[in-house]
């Protein structure tokens, strides 16, 4: 098992983390937007790993890379 064994984060260290809320954690654990862990059923942890997951899913490109990428896509089909 070569995965690192770190410390779950609780709420409040997540909502740190994050820069999210507390109340917006919530609401995205309530929608089953954000993993997440409730080994009792209650207090919600979470690991760190998996937030910078979630949180970089979500990239946009600039419009200098659509530029570019588009300016590729003319020339591969011979229209530049």
């Amino acid at each position: 098992m070569n995965e690192t064994i770190t410390k779950p984060l609780d709420i409040e260290a997540a909502s740190q983390f994050t820069g999210l809320s507390k109340a917006y954690l919530y609401k995205l654990v309530h929608l089953g937007k954000v993993p997440h862990y409730k080994p009792t059923g209650g207090k919600v942890f979470f690991k760190q790993s998996e937030l910078e997951e979630f949180i970089f899913q979500g990239r946009r490109s600039a419009d200098y890379e659509l530029r570019a990428k588009a300016d590729r896509q003319l020339a591969k089909a011979g229209a530049v």
